[in-house]
């Protein structure tokens, strides 16, 4: 059942997706039209007939709800329910060992959620940050590590893992936050031939560090 459609799921899985802890229904919030549609129209072709409903989170959000049946399928593909701060993280491995298409797809989901496109005069770069308890430090960096092995993979040059912040949240955890990036105008270009973002302003920015 692996192909490219779901490497995207699962990869929205691991970022504005959220799958319940106790009731696994999977929510999928984006303030991105186009996104949002991408991730309906992926549900109802490999899953056929589901519910969707159409919320908004409590910073008024829009959000996507399915059912329990998809977001047990995601875990089942490798997802996780519950907060991904507060848990390990591992790319799954028909995704790691995949075609080129489903890990560029993987990828691409990635990049439409979590990546910052900075086309500035004075900063160019693609930047990719997670966090999570500092405690779970070293899966980060294993996470992390898996991410630009995938970009690797694809020919796309990409920085160490670099310290970006650490912070205290209101419950008083620590939580640490690292990232990797991409710069040079040639392997902006790879990016756009290998990795299918479609979030309309990072497309363009894209566009804009390519030329």
């Amino acid at each position: 059942m692996a192909n490219a459609n779901l490497a995207r799921l699962v990869g929205h899985a691991f970022g504005d997706g959220n799958i319940h802890k106790r009731k696994f229904y999977f929510i999928y919030t984006n303030s991105n039209r186009k996104l949002r549609e991408i991730v309906k129209k992926i549900i109802k072709k490999e899953f056929k007939e589901v519910k969707i409903t159409h919320r908004k989170s409590g910073k008024k959000i829009p959000q996507l709800q399915f059912p329990a049946k998809i977001g047990r399928k995601i875990i089942e593909m490798g997802g996780i329910a519950g907060s991904k701060v507060r848990q390990p993280t591992k790319i799954p491995e028909w995704i790691k060992n995949g075609s080129k298409k489903i890990k560029a797809n993987f990828l691409a989901a990635i990049f439409d959620d979590e990546g910052y496109f900075r086309d500035t005069s004075g900063c160019k770069q693609i930047v990719l940050k997670f966090s999570k308890l500092k405690s779970l430090e070293a899966n980060l960096d294993e996470f992390l590590g898996e991410i630009r092995q995938l970009l690797q993979d694809l020919g796309i040059r990409v920085s160490p893992i670099k310290n970006d912040q650490l912070k205290q949240n209101k419950k008083g955890e620590t939580i640490i936050s690292k990232r990797i990036w991409i710069t040079g105008k040639e392997n902006f270009k790879e990016f756009k031939r290998k990795i299918p973002i479609v979030h309309p302003e990072k497309v363009r920015k894209l566009s804009n560090l390519c030329s």
